[in-house]
């Protein structure tokens, strides 16, 4: 019997694949969780799914549709990878973690499956692949509205894309580089891996991209006989930061939505959002309803989304956490904090996982730097799945490039020590993984 969050998390723990063939396998995966769902009565088909891929923004996304789509007055399913502090994270009902028992008895539900699938010839079910079939059969028992689902690394073999129904709605934001012995090493060949989410006969949309990238999706959208909209950066008009909100103007099927305000900074965050509305905007004109732009515009002014440039105002300092792990983000973090605060320096505190593409992202980190603090990612269930880069060889990165003022530090107490008694402010970033470690102490 389980009776806690934590007792769910220690019985997952044993899911959670060792060796990379086995973390990321591939089609047999989807295969697996198709069974795995199928044990459960393929609920994944019995909901409105908004499915969202992509390199950056993916989450911030994700999170801005569920937000908006409750604003409007509906019940929405969110599923987001990873968590931060609580495994609940990945299956909110309106943007909020379902009540414990409530959480325990709707798994305890799902374990006689969970068990029956040691016995599959596809082989033993995976941790992110429970969470993600769970996400689906809670959303199905609670009869919400709409589900939104992030990807969790790729796309067209990623344990989310099970859904069958022509009516989801794919969104696809920016793309690059990351996790390429995976995905592919060129645009296209990941473009392609994200782009698969979209349904046969469905409708996709997607923000600007580099033209291999739109070339990429616009082909497999005509495979699939499917419905394609594009973001195009000349609609996207006077971004701008004040007062710690982004302001923009989003122009959409010869419509004008003038000073468009959100509580997200940064240029990336307008693009996202303009993703986030373009969703709606079609779902309601799909779906039949009217767009209550009061309570949405109210509802994006007040967003907070731990771990996207989370600025947290301290007796001494000023603490900044953003999940930047990919050279993209961490370009479009760094700009928005720059932009900002021209000129200003800060206290780093850095983690990474090992297959991340290192040098360049200390150069971005190395631009707004007075000294960088290089730890590891300290929880040891999420390290087993996603192993942390040797700060050694941080620092040592960080002194080829010429910067000497790093330090590495690997206790988590002493680390929280640092940021405390830091006369700069700090920046914590580098891997979703760290924020969720930090987290727990602030």
């Amino acid at each position: 019997m389980l009776h806690s969050i934590s007792d769910i998390e220690g019985y997952i723990l044993q899911y959670i694949p060792i060796s990379s063939a086995t973390r990321f396998p591939g089609q047999e995966g989807i295969l697996r969780t198709k069974e795995f769902l199928a044990f459960l009565g393929s609920p994944q088909n019995t909901l409105k799914v908004i499915h969202v891929a992509g390199t950056s923004g993916k989450g911030s996304t994700s999170f801005m549709i569920s937000n908006f789509l409750e604003a409007q007055g509906y019940k929405v399913g969110l599923h987001l990878s990873p968590h931060l502090l609580d495994v609940r994270e990945r299956t909110e009902i309106n943007n909020e973690l379902i009540e414990e028992q409530k959480y325990v008895s709707y798994f305890e539900e799902i374990v006689p499956v969970i068990e029956k699938m040691k016995n599959s010839k596809l082989g033993k079910i995976t941790y992110f692949e429970i969470l993600v079939g769970f996400a689906y059969y809670v959303f199905a028992r609670e009869k919400v509205d709409y589900a939104v689902m992030e990807t969790g690394l790729g796309g067209e073999f990623d344990g989310t894309n099970v859904v069958d129904r022509s009516d989801k709605l794919s969104i696809i934001t920016k793309i690059g580089f990351d996790h390429m012995k995976i995905l592919g090493h060129t645009l296209s060949q990941i473009a392609h891996q994200k782009a698969m989410i979209c349904a046969e006969k469905g409708t996709l949309i997607s923000i600007y991209q580099k033209p291999a990238v739109e070339k990429e999706i616009a082909a497999i959208v005509e495979k699939k006989n499917a419905h394609l909209f594009i973001i195009k950066k000349k609609t996207l008009h006077k971004i701008q930061i004040e007062n710690n909100k982004t302001i923009f103007t989003f122009l959409w099927n010869n419509q004008i939505y003038k000073n468009f305000t959100i509580s997200l900074l940064g240029v990336h965050q307008a693009e996202n959002a303009s993703l986030a509305i373009a969703a709606l905007l079609y779902l309601g004109n799909r779906d039949g309803f009217l767009i209550k732009w009061d309570l949405i515009q109210k509802r994006a002014e007040h967003l907070r989304f731990k771990g996207r440039m989370d600025v947290i105002l301290r007796e001494n300092n000023t603490l900044i956490l953003d999940g930047a792990h990919n050279v993209q983000k961490m370009n479009a973090f760094l700009k928005t904090v720059a932009s900002i605060s021209p000129h200003k320096k800060y206290t780093f505190v850095v983690a990474f996982k090992n297959d991340k593409e290192h040098m360049k992202i200390l150069k971005y980190i190395i631009s707004l730097a007075n000294k960088i603090i290089v730890t590891t990612i300290f929880s040891e269930k999420q390290d087993l799945f996603h192993f942390s880069a040797d700060p050694t060889y941080i620092r040592d990165a960080l002194i080829h490039q010429g910067f000497t003022d790093v330090i590495i530090i690997k206790k988590i107490q002493e680390v929280m020590h640092a940021i405390h008694s830091s006369n700069d402010d700090v920046i914590v970033t580098g891997s979703l993984y760290l924020l969720g470690d930090i987290y727990k102490l602030l």
